[in-house]
């Protein structure tokens, strides 16, 4: 394994449009936050000559740029834990940081996982601890949001705000194992320390869900296959659950030292990177010495990495990582023999620690870190917990009024808002290259065809229907080539009484009880026919109206990005008796947005619910600003309300004849074309 130590990389990371020796196309792209401004340029640089790109590197135009914290203090000899022959210069210990751009975003914006295992608030941070005698100590931890499909909106009460998982287990394992995966290449072994709270609902949840998935990870398997017992030497996966505020909550922050009976093992078997300068004076060919040639030498390398997690990452996890790298410097020190550090050392250790966790809090959530008063002194304060409250009401504020700003700036920095076009560099024969490349698309692209089932039914808030038979609805009588489709979407309206109280919250039980239902019904009928089961990829609700997609098993490799997103048109948007479900993702190469709509009800009321199909079109907005008419399909199911302008009789009649025509010229859905023409024509404008 090649030197664990992110040092020199971080190091020539922040300079390398200074030097030549690292190429700007070689670096992480994951911690590059201006790879979007500079990737026409790298492009460019990556098609010269190698005296071309000298050239252009010497310009120093190029610059790399990342986000997140990096501090060095001195440390006084006297103050040092190691000892040395007294130079007068002082030993250093610097902190560096480093958040991932792969799923940036602001606090409620971002969470969880997405489909190619990038976590939000994902940072790498690294401890290095230097002396002039040569010797280099350094430790990387890392942090991350929970690896599961989550989210959670801005809410005003503290603490109180809802966590959704927007997928179910069987098709959020492939993300998740995909992050470890990741984990494990890049820094061996992982021990991931949970510190969410066993008591809130919402937390044990995610708690819950994230050790099914370590449980189930190939990681922990001796040979990598599903459903193997698991052998305890070849788990590769440690979880360490310790409920910070439970442990904290009768003797305060001090007693969250008490995770070092969990962790030491760890903290023993990562080891860290360690590095001496050496002095050699070889001998010629006639024996005698030359001159002497000081060198840096590996002596150690880290072997695993801790993965600590919150709800947010951020201040318990910063605390908890501070304690962690203290144990690792306290390893080091104990293997060498050397004294225990000062208290002056540890001083400075807690301000880099509190400072790190100021850095990236205000990043993430807009305010300095909570609880960095005993990260920095190393005990609770009055003054202390009078800052966390006021960080706590400034959060607040941030989040729910300025944070869609922020993430607005972001996702223009990262260039991932729709309809953002990169700066184009005039390169006529990669120009020409790329044009009759597009031309022959067909010779190196394949495609395939896909079948997409769609249901819906209004089920006026009844619930008979979960005991019984719902395969002559889901599973008709068609071709068999078409009777297993890889998509399936149900929708649902009523799935509750729009009682006034309901009308104002959704309750997801009732939904919840309904895709099992589905399920089970989907599930069975592949085994009549022999074929794979399906799994929930996600389901969304607004109050009664809901929508839920189940996919193949097998295709689950073929999505990714999926997102749902609401728009409520009853009591003008305020309440959401009547409003849109909207699931998105893309396949393959072919962007797919389902929409399930209850429009108002009423035959007077037809332009009320034209209204209400132009809100939805043009209002309901997914990540990015991405709307519904940004995808390459779009299919619309659910109860729009629209009646035939007849009398009951009359139409009974016609029916019977046959008079479809008859029919079609007094049905009001036949007019939704202008209301359809016409909210496209505004969309465009």
């Amino acid at each position: 394994m090649s030197c664990f130590s992110r040092r020199y990389r971080m190091l020539n990371f922040g300079r390398s449009s200074l030097s030549a020796t690292v190429a700007i196309d070689s670096l992480d792209a994951g911690f590059l936050w201006n790879s979007y401004m500079i990737q026409p340029l790298v492009s460019f640089r990556s098609r010269l000559s190698e005296h071309e790109r000298r050239e252009l590197d010497a310009s120093r135009i190029l610059t790399s740029a990342i986000r997140g914290f990096a501090m060095t203090v001195t440390v006084p000899p006297a103050s040092s834990p190691i000892s040395h022959a007294s130079s007068g210069f002082p030993s250093t210990l610097t902190l560096l940081s480093r958040l991932s751009c792969r799923r940036a975003g602001t606090r409620f914006n971002a969470r969880g996982i997405d489909d190619d295992g990038n976590v939000a608030n994902f940072v790498e941070t690294e401890v290095i601890f230097s002396t002039p005698a040569g010797t280099s100590f350094s430790y990387v931890q890392v942090r991350g949001s929970i690896p599961l499909f989550w989210e959670q909106a801005a809410g005003f009460t503290p603490g109180q705000q809802k966590i959704q998982l927007t997928r179910s287990a069987e098709a959020s394992q492939p993300a998740f194992d995909k992050h470890m995966s990741d984990l494990e290449i890049n820094y061996g072994n992982i021990h991931v320390v949970n510190l969410l709270s066993n008591e809130k609902p919402g937390e044990l949840e995610l708690s819950r869900r994230y050790q099914y998935h370590v449980r189930n990870s190939p990681l922990n398997l001796p040979s990598g296959e599903p459903g193997e017992k698991e052998v305890e030497d070849h788990e590769l996966i440690k979880e360490t659950d310790y409920d910070f505020h439970a442990e904290t909550r009768a003797l305060g922050y001090e007693a969250a030292k008490g995770i070092k009976r969990y962790i030491q093992d760890s903290v023993e078997n990562f080891s860290y990177f360690l590095s001496e300068e050496v002095d050699d004076q070889p001998k010629n060919a006639n024996g005698r010495p030359q001159s002497h040639i000081r060198r840096n030498m590996s002596i150690l390398q880290q072997e695993g990495i801790f993965r600590t997690n919150c709800l947010d990452c951020l201040d318990r996890t910063n605390l908890i990582q501070t304690l962690i790298s203290q144990l690792a410097i306290q390893e080091f020190l104990s293997q060498r023999g050397e004294r225990m550090a000062t208290n002056d050392f540890w001083v400075r250790h807690g301000t880099l620690w509190a400072d790190n966790g100021d850095a990236l809090s205000r990043i993430y959530a807009g305010t300095g870190a909570l609880k960095s008063s005993f990260t920095r002194h190393g005990k609770s304060s009055i003054a202390g917990a009078f800052a966390d409250f006021r960080k706590s009401a400034t959060r607040l504020y941030i989040n729910n009024f300025e944070d869609k700003g922020r993430q607005n700036t972001i996702d223009m920095l990262l260039g991932r808002l729709m309809d953002q076009v990169p700066v184009h560099l005039f390169d006529p024969i990669n120009d020409w290259v790329s044009a009759e490349l597009i031309k022959r698309t067909n010779e190196y692209s394949a495609y395939d065809n896909i079948n997409i089932y769609v249901g819906t039914f209004n089920l006026n808030g009844k619930t008979r229907g979960l005991s019984e038979d719902l395969s002559p609805w889901l599973c008709p009588p068609i071709d068999l080539s078409q009777q297993q489709p890889e998509i399936v979407a149900v929708g649902f309206q009523e799935i509750v009484d729009l009682s006034p109280q309901q009308i104002m919250s959704t309750d997801p039980h009732r939904r919840q009880a309904w895709e099992d239902a589905v399920k089970t019904c989907l599930n069975e009928h592949a085994q009549t026919l022999g074929s794979e089961e399906y799994v929930m990829l996600r389901g969304g609700q607004l109050v009664g109206a809901s929508l839920s997609v189940f996919v193949k098993a097998s295709v689950l490799p073929y999505i990714k990005n999926v997102e749902g997103a609401l728009k409520k048109t009853g009591m003008s948007g305020m309440a959401g008796n009547k409003g849109a479900v909207a699931i998105r993702m893309e396949y393959a190469n072919t962007s797919i947005c389902l929409v399930t709509a209850h429009l108002a009800a009423g035959f007077a009321n037809y332009e009320e619910r034209n209204q209400d199909y132009r809100t939805i079109s043009h209002g309901l907005r997914f990540q990015r600003n991405r709307s519904i008419e940004d995808h390459d399909t779009i299919i619309w199911l659910g109860d729009f309300n629209y009646r035939i302008g007849m009398a009951n009789e009359k139409t009974r009649q016609l029916v019977k004849m046959g008079d479809l025509e008859k029919l079609y010229e007094n049905d009001q859905v036949s007019f939704i074309r202008l209301a359809i023409t016409d909210c496209m024509l505004t969309n465009r404008s």
